[in-house]
């Protein structure tokens, strides 16, 4: 009878330790994780229109820009990351995005593609919610929906 208590003893221990140990791990995994830093923008938006449409069609693929913490993404349908940036503001109805590899003529004929006219460009922000977003520079308004 000794031994049937030291056992249940001894897996009782090792019980408390294995469940110590998920607890660790899982708060130690969750600690890891980033979490959105700028609510309703960050994630895919496919763009439905750019007015006015640019002066040619390079793109003719469904478009997106993805939006994570400090960056930003242009990718199109079929192709994935076209090209990176960083979102250099996010405040006030301000959105300010710089592309720096972007600087070829074919890049900035591409960057027109997604209502980019200037880099850095600077949009501010007409509409924003869970499902719709509206930028717009000067002239050029763009309009997404969240993909």
């Amino acid at each position: 009878m000794k031994n049937f208590f030291q056992l249940i003893r001894i897996s009782h221990f090792n019980h408390l330790h294995i469940m110590s140990g998920l607890f660790s791990l899982f708060f130690i995994i969750s600690a890891c994780q980033k979490s959105a830093i700028n609510g309703d923008l960050d994630g895919q938006w496919q763009v439905m229109e750019v007015t006015p449409e640019p002066p040619e069609t390079i793109i003719t693929e469904r478009m997106y820009y993805c939006f994570s913490l400090h960056s930003t993404q242009l990718t199109y349908y079929g192709k994935g990351v076209w090209t990176s940036g960083n979102i250099l503001d996010y405040r006030d109805h301000k959105l300010v995005l710089e592309y720096p590899y972007a600087k070829s003529d074919s890049s900035i004929a591409r960057l027109k593609q997604y209502g980019i006219y200037t880099n850095p460009v600077t949009f501010s922000i007409e509409q924003i919610n869970k499902n719709k977003l509206i930028l717009r520079d000067g002239e050029v308004v763009v309009t997404l929906r969240k993909f």
